[in-house]
Formats: structure tokens, C-alpha cells, sequence
């Protein structure tokens, strides 16, 4: 998935430094989720402000990869390794879970978010895990296009029945 422009999109580990940007990017999400599902999520909230998301990554909670194009945060992955044990019916297992994964209007379409994918499942590798997994609400078919040209593929549908 590398493109032509590639050479311009880094990608590092974030720092608090990067958390205003971190969470102005949280706001495009929730603004995504706000609109596709009005029902559910509030369109005057975010995740984490700026002040949150330095905690974030000062606790070292989760971890965060910015993408930068000339300099500046354009696109950011929130992600965190989980682990279930063996029990009765699974398997014991360790897989890199992306709780985020967000890019500025004007980058989407480019290789940021290709970066930031490619540098979550480089960690995952180093860390010895299996996969790679994440949610997708069924209304954002843009992201759903992103995951399916990155390999990922359904693992299982959640059903509703709103009353």
C-alpha cells in the first residue's frame, strides 16, 4: 500500500507534546460518530480532550502513532494490547486492539492512514501478537473500505433492533 506521496507521511510514536493535535482529531471522530449515529453518541463530546490524552500517553494506557505530512500531525492511531487467558471455550491469545484510528479531511485519501495502519501492525509483530482487530460502525463505509483494502475482514456482526 505504498503510494507516491509515502515519502512525505511519517509516522512516530506519539509524545504529549502531540495530544492538542491528538484530540482535535478526536473531535473529527466523534463528529463521524455523532452524525452516523445521533441516537447513541452526542455531538458536543469527544473521547479525550487535550489534557486526557496527555494522561493517556504519560500512563502509558494506550498507545498512540501520529502521522505527520511536512511537519504537522495529520492523522492519529489509539490502540492497546489485549490478552485473554485460556479458559473452557478459548484459547489463550494477544492481539493489538485499534481503539482509534483518525485522519485530517485534507489528508484522507493519502497514505497517512495506511502509514498509521502499517505501523500498528509492525507493534503488534514486535509485541507477539496474533492479529490486529477493531470496530467499525456498519453506517462508516469509507473507513470499512480502508479496513477491507488493509486485509481485515469481519470477524463476527453485532445485530440491534431499536425500539
Amino acid at each position: 500500500m505504498r503510494g507516491e506521496n509515502m515519502e512525505k507521511i511519517t509516522v512516530r510514536k506519539a509524545a504529549t507534546g502531540d495530544a492538542e493535535a491528538i484530540a482535535r482529531l478526536l473531535t473529527e471522530v466523534g463528529k463521524v460518530h455523532s452524525e452516523g449515529r445521533s441516537d447513541i453518541y452526542r455531538s458536543d463530546l469527544t473521547k479525550f480532550d487535550a489534557e486526557g490524552v496527555a494522561r493517556m500517553i504519560e500512563r502509558g494506557e494506550y498507545l498512540a502513532f501520529v502521522a505527520e505530512e511536512d511537519g504537522k500531525v495529520c492523522g492519529e492511531t489509539i490502540c492497546r494490547i489485549c490478552e485473554r487467558a485460556a479458559d473452557k471455550t478459548h484459547k489463550a491469545r494477544k492481539w493489538l486492539y485499534i481503539d482509534d484510528l483518525c485522519v485530517t479531511e485534507k489528508c484522507r485519501g493519502g497514505q497517512a492512514a495506511s502509514a498509521l495502519m502499517s505501523a500498528a501492525e509492525d507493534y503488534a509483530r514486535s509485541c507477539g501478537c496474533v492479529s490486529v482487530e477493531l470496530n467499525c460502525w456498519a453506517f462508516n463505509k469509507r473507513a470499512a473500505r480502508f479496513y477491507e483494502k488493509c486485509g481485515f475482514v469481519p470477524q463476527k456482526t453485532e445485530y440491534e433492533k431499536i425500539l
